[in-house]
């Protein structure tokens, strides 16, 4: 029969207390140490973006008027206040813009104005002139007509061509109609002006009243 051994741990009184047995580490400690380890490696990358001139991270946005511990009723007071500068600033940019366009409208008023006060300086001077020579009338008054076309012609405005044109509803206001030369069925033409049209750029100030051949 094998003889079986068994120790007895003896304490010798005076003697020193071994130290304890390591314990296996738990997944508490585990988890613990891969966070250390996973820091540690964050840190010389975080400092290496920070040298190369990285941005920072942004700043939260500031809560104007909000004291300790209001916390989201001093932010929505902060964007309340944001909301109502706004618009003041939009109104007070759309009454200058008006401003502006009112101003702009009466200098060119004022400048078409004053184109127009030489004709009439002209006028009054005919009349004077055609005291003492009616002859010298019909010439002032024919030179002021030229003015007041290059006038005109000057802001944009053009005369309708009408006489020998195609009748046109677009330009032309019938105010009669004629029996004409032409064969029956044919287009009818202008053949005299009434009172003539102008057009402003691509507008039809005035359709020029003329006479229409059938």
């Amino acid at each position: 029969m094998a003889q079986r051994i068994v120790r007895i741990p003896v304490r010798v009184k005076g003697s020193e207390e071994p130290p304890p047995e390591p314990r296996p580490p738990t997944e508490e400690d585990t988890m613990v140490a891969e966070e250390v380890h996973r820091k540690e490696a964050d840190e010389p990358a975080a400092q290496g973006q920070e040298a190369a001139g990285a941005p920072p991270a942004p700043e939260p946005l500031p809560t104007t008027g909000a004291r300790p511990g209001e916390g989201a009723e001093g932010d929505l007071e902060w964007w309340r206040d944001r909301a109502l500068r706004l618009q003041a600033e939009m109104e007070n940019f759309r009454k200058r813009q008006q401003r502006l366009a009112e101003e702009q409208v009466r200098a060119d008023r004022e400048r078409v104005l004053r184109a127009f006060l030489k004709v009439a300086d002209d006028l009054e001077r005919a009349l004077h002139a055609a005291e003492a020579d009616p002859e010298r009338l019909r010439e002032g008054v024919r030179l002021i007509y030229q003015t007041l076309l290059n006038l005109l012609e000057k802001e944009g405005v053009r005369r309708v061509e009408a006489v020998g044109q195609p009748f046109d509803p677009n330009l032309h206001e019938a105010v009669t109609a004629v029996q004409g030369q032409g064969a029956e069925g044919s287009e009818p033409k202008v053949v005299e002006v009434i009172e003539p049209g102008y057009t402003l750029g691509d507008r039809l100030l005035r359709p020029a009243k003329v006479v229409v051949s059938k």
